[in-house]
């Protein structure tokens, strides 16, 4: 066994076995030391908890071991030359950046004959200064109002202009970096492939920024490897090449926060999946602000809840090997956020109920065991962050700084799986931040809730230490420090720019 796999099992050995301690864990306390009423029940929700951590592990696992070797991408020749849309939306983007990065496509390896590039201009306010460095380019301008403020309006608008089959995409942001892009995807467009979709990187910048690459990166080095395996690759919306008959097959890009992502599934569901190349070909502005970051977050997770929605609809229609990829893909935001706080929610339940039982001044006993094998928990399963963070990003600290995201924006994902479900109308950021600066007044209000509630859990642990329940002070300090960071990233990157 190759060394890098035989490191893979180890990883995901350690991983298993603490998720499988902590619910012998439940089961101990459950079968031993609980007695009353309410501490079975606190219990018993503690084992779903941890139950559901495990399965939510072994999917990780599963896709951690699965995407070895899958990393590997030789392209084939291009036996004909087809024409090709590349297409640019653009929304009241900053326009150095945006001619910069139009210049870079100029630069395809490409026929010139064969290729039309075209500024998707929807800003708020017509500017005549994108249209002028387009003609100076040789790129075509098109100003189109976007009512509905979705990039799939004018993307839908702009396939019915455009006669080419294969329409490429980038976003705004995006730099070239690889002339050979269509050259080399196009060959990986079959006769079933409804769509291509390349690996998505930002540009290196300052830590935080670097963090949250490292966040995403999870994705496109272990999900989309074991997706394109039974052609359920997820389009990301750039950095790649979709087909116009299977865009019009499905009824356009769906009116979704997440249309890219929408599109593909629906692609999905009449057999045209697409295909994912593991290389990367243009590199993204790097997202130096937290209240970017968390703007993502909001729409995929909505979006994400959405497809969810559609997929039971027509969950017989799809093939079993591709439900987990459904199922992980949504569940999974909920396993990053919802998961973890009803972790520190239920830490506080139990406080408050032995507190009920006994009284405040009452100091809690526990077996010195118990008091060790929950610390030791926790701290193993930071280990773990902090060695994968080794292993696979090659950086302790940016495998710390991407779990620490996580906790960042648990509440912001909550909230948007709330608004998701219940189908509110909600609101969207298409374009990056134009705010760089920000007080700490301002930032505190952003983030009041997860400040408020980090305050609270560091109480309720100074409570706990000084009743001697070294378990509850150990465990609430932890979520407290963890939900405090979306305060630090905030006035780290908005107020001071520390990073």
């Amino acid at each position: 066994m190759e060394r890098e796999l035989l490191t893979r099992y180890l990883l995901v050995i350690a991983i298993m076995g603490i998720s499988f301690a902590g619910v012998s864990f439940g089961l101990y306390l459950l079968r031993y030391i609980v007695t009353t009423p309410a501490e079975v029940i606190l219990t018993i929700v503690f084992l779903i908890l941890v139950t559901s951590n495990t399965v939510f592990n072994a999917f990780g696992c599963y896709y951690y071991i699965r995407s070895y070797g899958l990393d590997k991408f030789t392209p084939k020749k291009l036996a004909h030359y087809p024409r090709v849309a590349v297409v640019v939306p653009a929304r009241n983007e900053k326009e150095e950046m945006v001619k910069r990065n139009l210049e870079s496509l100029t630069r395809l390896d490409y026929p010139k004959d064969k290729f039309r590039i075209f500024l998707l201009d929807n800003s708020t306010k017509k500017s005549d200064e994108p249209e002028r460095f387009c003609k100076q380019l040789g790129v075509n301008y098109i100003y189109m109002e976007n009512p509905v403020k979705l990039k799939s309006y004018v993307m839908n608008k702009f396939i019915d202009m455009v006669d080419e089959e294969y329409i490429a995409v980038f976003d705004a942001d995006e730099y070239l970096t690889n002339p050979r892009f269509l050259q080399e995807v196009l060959p990986s467009l079959d006769k079933k492939a409804g769509f291509v979709q390349t690996e998505k990187q930002f540009a290196p910048g300052s830590f935080f920024a670097n963090g949250v690459n490292t966040y995403y990166s999870f994705f496109y080095k272990f999900i989309q490897p074991v997706r394109n395996l039974c052609r359920s690759t997820m389009f990301c919306g750039s950095c790649g090449v979709v087909r116009k008959s299977v865009l019009k097959e499905v009824g356009g890009f769906p009116n979704s926060p997440t249309e890219d992502a929408a599109f593909s599934f629906r692609a999905d569901l009449i057999g045209r999946g697409g295909v994912f190349i593991p290389k990367t070909y243009a590199l993204g502005e790097p997202i130096e602000h937290f209240e970017t970051f968390l703007s993502q977050q909001w729409r995929y997770t909505i979006g994400n809840v959405w497809i969810l929605m559609e997929y039971f609809q027509h969950i017989f229609k799809l093939k079993a090997e591709k439900h987990i990829h459904y199922l992980a893909q949504t569940f999974g935001y909920a396993y990053l956020s919802v998961l973890f706080i009803f972790y520190s929610l239920l830490s506080i339940v139990f406080v408050l109920t032995d507190i009920t039982l006994r009284s405040l001044h009452s100091p809690v006993f526990l077996p010195e065991h118990l008091k060790m094998f929950a610390v030791s928990y926790i701290i193993a399963i930071f280990l773990l962050v902090v060695v994968g963070g080794r292993l696979y990003f090659g950086s302790f600290r940016l495998g710390i700084m991407a779990t620490l995201l996580n906790f960042s924006s648990a509440f912001v994902r909550t909230k948007a799986m709330i608004v998701g479900f219940l189908n509110f109308k909600p609101r969207f950021v298409m374009s990056r931040q134009v705010k760089t600066k920000r007080s700490l007044f301002e930032a505190l209000k952003a983030n009041f809730l997860e400040t408020f509630y980090s305050f609270t859990l560091f109480l309720f642990s100074l409570l706990s230490f000084l009743r001697h329940d070294v378990v509850s002070a150990f465990w609430l300090f932890w979520y407290s420090t963890l939900f405090i960071c979306s305060l630090i990233f905030s006035y780290s990157t908005e107020v001071k720019q520390l990073f």
